[in-house]
């Protein structure tokens, strides 16, 4: 497991810094997000962003972290769960007040449970969403994305996470 994800980092951190991106154009974001999930009861959760443009305004590489406690799993276990996302926005219109935009990626979820032996793992992710720009530095945004993504259980059963994740927030470009 270390090494997929190693190679996830390293090839992200190349991406960056090939991108060439200007000091103005990084997104800084935060949002409050619902998930969900197959086999665990959808929960409430926080995250964090970051975007940097990615050879042009229209395509960026975006990085995010989550934090979902406390989904019910079984009777009397609670799960937790921390999905790193890597993965790229797609814009239509980035200089509109309104820019829709596709997004997709990758993402490690990391997992623990109180009771049962939960393994964490590897999945993806595809989504769209929408950005306004009331002021020039401030955007509010909504978005929605399927997760595709499964986690091996202690007695050989599959934990299905996946399901749609709604986030809204505020990123905070510079």
């Amino acid at each position: 497991m270390k090494k997929p994800l190693m190679k996830l980092l390293l090839g992200a951190g190349g991406l960056i810094l090939l991108a060439g991106a200007p000091a103005t154009a990084v997104d800084l974001y935060g949002f409050g997000s619902y998930w969900d999930k197959g086999d665990a009861e959808g929960t409430w959760g926080t995250g964090v962003g970051l975007s940097l443009p990615l050879l042009t305004d229209h395509l960026r590489l975006d990085g995010r972290v989550y934090f979902f406690e406390n989904s019910t799993l079984g009777k009397d276990d609670e799960l937790t769960l921390v999905p790193v996302d890597l993965g790229v926005q797609v814009h239509l219109a980035p200089d509109a007040a309104l820019n829709p935009y596709a997004l997709g990626g990758v993402s490690f979820i990391y997992a623990d449970a109180d009771r049962s032996d939960v393994d964490s793992s590897c999945g993806g992710y595809l989504g769209g969403g929408l950005e306004w720009s009331p002021l020039s530095i401030i955007k509010l945004y909504g978005e929605v994305a399927y997760r595709f993504q499964e986690l091996a259980g202690g007695r050989g059963d599959d934990i299905d996470v996946s399901g749609y994740t709604g986030n809204l927030g505020v990123k905070i470009n510079f």
